[in-house]
C-alpha cells in the first residue's frame, strides 16, 4: 500500500492543511470545555457530574443567574443579563433576580408564579429567546409547567438540548475520526498503533456520548466514562494528526533529497 510520503504534493499538502487544522480543532475544544464547564480550569468529575446530572443543593436557575459564576455577557450560561435591565448595576437587573430567586427559594410554588411569569415570558427579557419562534423556542419558558423543573435543586441536563447537541456530537466526531483513521493508515506507523489509534478515536466518542445520558440519569460512576470517552478521542485525534503532519513532511524531504541528489548527479 502506498504511503503518504509517497503522494503527489498536492496530496500532501492538503493531508497536512487537514491535520494542522484538526490539531487546532483539539486546542480550541480543550479550551471551549475549560471555559464553558470549569470556568478556566480542567473541569473535574464532581463538574461533569453537576453538568449532566444535576447539583443537589443548586437548582439551574441559581446558576444562569449567578453573576460570579457567568460575569461575561458573551458566556452562553449568561442569563442575568436578560433580566430588563441595562448591564448588572441596574435596577431592574436586580430587582427581576431578587423576585426570581425568592420564589426558588419559597419553593416555587404555583401560587407565585404570577410574580415571575413576566419575566419569563416578556419581551425585552426571557420571552425575546424562549418562546415561540425564538432561538431557544426549545426550552420554553411560557407556563409555570415549563419553569417548574429549572427552580428544582439537582435539575439534570434538559433533554431536548441533550439530544441535539449528542446529534450534532457523534456526527462530527463520527466524520472526523473516519477522515483520521483513513489517514493514519497511509503513515508508516506501526500496525498495532494505527488499529489503536483508530480503535480509540470511534470508541472514545461512542464512550463520551453514552456516558452524557448515563451520567444524566444516574450519576455517579458515569461521569467517569465521559471524561474516559473524551481523553480517548482527544488524545488519539492528536496523534493520528501528527503522525499524519509527519508523514506529510517525510515526503517533502524524501522530493527535496531525490532532486538534490538527481542535480549532483547533472553536475
Amino acid at each position: 500500500m502506498p504511503r503518504l510520503a509517497s503522494l503527489p504534493a498536492s496530496f500532501r499538502l492538503a493531508a497536512a492543511c487537514f491535520a494542522a487544522l484538526v490539531l487546532g480543532f483539539a486546542l480550541l475544544a480543550q479550551a471551549n470545555l475549560w471555559y464553558q464547564v470549569s470556568g478556566g480550569t480542567p473541569p473535574s468529575a464532581d463538574q461533569v457530574l453537576v453538568r449532566y446530572h444535576g447539583d443537589p443543593d443548586r437548582t439551574r436557575l441559581d446558576d444562569v443567574l449567578d453573576p460570579v459564576a457567568h460575569p461575561d455577557a458573551d458566556d452562553a450560561h449568561n442569563m442575568w443579563q436578560f433580566l430588563g435591565g441595562d448591564g448588572w448595576n441596574d435596577p431592574t437587573t436586580q430587582t427581576n433576580r431578587t423576585t426570581i430567586l425568592t420564589w426558588v427559594r419559597a419553593g416555587a410554588p404555583e401560587s407565585g408564579w404570577q410574580s415571575v411569569a413576566p419575566i419569563f415570558t416578556g419581551m425585552g427579557m426571557c420571552g425575546d429567546c424562549h418562546a415561540a419562534g425564538g432561538p431557544k423556542a426549545d426550552l420554553p419558558l411560557t407556563t409555570y409547567a415549563h419553569v417548574f423543573p429549572l427552580a428544582q435543586p439537582g435539575g439534570r441536563y434538559p433533554l431536548g438540548p441533550l439530544l441535539i447537541s449528542a446529534h450534532n456530537h457523534l456526527f462530527g466526531f463520527a466524520v472526523l475520526a473516519l477522515l483520521l483513521s483513513v489517514g493514519v493508515g497511509f503513515t508508516r506507523a506501526p500496525a498495532r498503533l494505527r488499529a489503536l489509534l483508530i480503535l480509540a478515536a470511534s470508541g472514545g466518542a461512542a464512550l463520551d456520548i453514552a456516558g452524557w445520558f448515563l451520567t444524566r440519569a444516574w450519576g455517579a460512576p458515569f461521569q467517569f466514562m465521559v471524561m474516559l470517552g473524551g481523553g480517548l478521542f482527544g488524545i488519539s485525534s492528536v496523534l493520528m494528526a501528527l503522525a499524519i503532519l509527519h508523514e506529510a513532511a517525510l515526503g517533502g524531504r524524501s522530493s527535496a533529497g531525490s532532486a538534490g541528489a538527481a542535480g549532483d548527479g547533472a553536475a
